[in-house]
């Protein structure tokens, strides 16, 4: 409990490059024991993890609230000069929107217009990694990952919904939501095809997104809708968009899709965007807004890498990294907690008779 307690500490100290030997020396403590706690001591992963759950849903400035939504998404730790760190590998890494030798990791976080926190993440080891690669019984791919993660917090958290790029909009996991009884949205990439109504051949077929776009402006401009909402910098920008029900390709969910003619910002890539969800109730706006809330995760990965060092780690057994990993997440978590718990001390200063 010592050694825990000094780990935690050694996060809160400023480092140019974070290892096991600076934390050791930032603290005042023999590096073997820093060595012995993450390598070989026996501490309960599992009991960690629940325990900072514990604590961030026992106060109401910190738990979650049922208007929020569980986020999901990867990141990468770059490893260029990695030669023995298990699962870094050849890889896109999202942080550097390119490939790179990086580990990856797999997470959840509860994100609201007034809050996100880390719930959860899990290291995703390379189909390489393995004897008969992906026919190894033991491998997992992200969307498995996802999968398994969606399942553990619908258990043990309250959320209206789950939100996440593209890249997780598969037919798998949109298909396994739905049975669950839960909401999603999401985005679908350029190259999924839409089962539905064609204007012009009068038909149900396979409509690509790029088609579909231009259909719009030319079949449906009367249906063209401007929403005002508000972007991830905090300012309102007004989009054309174009709302109907349909259904993806091989995916038997009812499906509202919401097209938005033209980019996020001067910054985008894309000349538009297809929002999916499977409330099929929702108007454009809310799926547009519940959609930007999953900035929220990157947004935690983002504060444990600046903060925290969550890919400082120089350690090579992905056991260990996803040991170190938990810990960036407690030393998160007390941030968290102290934070809110001040805010909260505050708010009942200011309405207090005699403050």
């Amino acid at each position: 409990m010592a050694v825990f307690t000094l780990v935690i500490y050694a996060f809160f100290k400023d480092y140019k490059r974070n290892s096991l030997d600076g934390m050791a020396k930032a603290t005042h403590t023999d590096y073997q024991k820093f060595q012995y706690f993450f390598s070989d001591s026996k501490w309960d992963i599992q009991a960690i993890k629940r325990t900072r759950l514990e604590i961030i849903q026992k106060q109401r400035t910190t738990a979650p609230t049922k208007d929020g939504l569980l986020a999901i998404d990867d990141t990468g730790c770059p490893k260029p000069f990695a030669k023995k760190t298990e699962g870094a590998k050849w890889q896109y890494c999202g942080p550097l929107k390119r490939k790179e030798v990086c580990n990856v990791g797999v997470g959840a976080a509860f994100v609201s217009d007034s809050k996100h926190f880390p719930i959860d993440i899990i290291p995703y080891l390379p189909a390489r990694e393995f004897p008969r690669g992906k026919n190894n019984p033991r491998f997992k791919d992200k969307i498995q990952i996802a999968l398994e993660l969606f399942d553990a917090c619908s258990k043990t958290m309250d959320f209206s919904g789950a939100v996440f790029d593209s890249w997780y909009a598969t037919t798998r996991f949109l298909t396994h939501i739905h049975k669950e009884g839960k909401i999603f949205y999401s985005e679908i990439k350029s190259n999924r095809n839409i089962f539905m109504r064609h204007p012009v051949k009068k038909t149900m077929c396979l409509v690509k997104p790029d088609e579909l776009v231009t259909l719009i402006k030319k079949h449906y401009w009367d249906k063209i809708k401007y929403v005002k909402f508000k972007t991830t910098d905090g300012s309102e920008v007004s989009h054309k968009t174009y709302s109907f029900e349909a259904k993806l390709k091989d995916c038997v969910v009812p499906i509202k899709f919401v097209v938005i003619l033209g980019k996020w910002n001067k910054d985008d890539d894309y000349k538009y965007h297809i929002l999916i969800t499977n409330n099929l109730r929702a108007s454009a706006k809310m799926v547009i807004t519940n959609y930007l809330l999953r900035w929220g995760i990157e947004h935690c990965f983002k504060e444990l890498k600046d903060t925290f060092y969550f890919d400082h780690y120089q350690v090579r057994h992905i056991n260990k990294i996803e040991r170190y990993w938990n810990l960036c997440l407690v030393a998160w978590t007390l941030t968290y907690w102290i934070k809110q718990s001040l805010s909260s001390c505050k708010r009942g200063c200011l309405s207090c008779e005699n403050p």
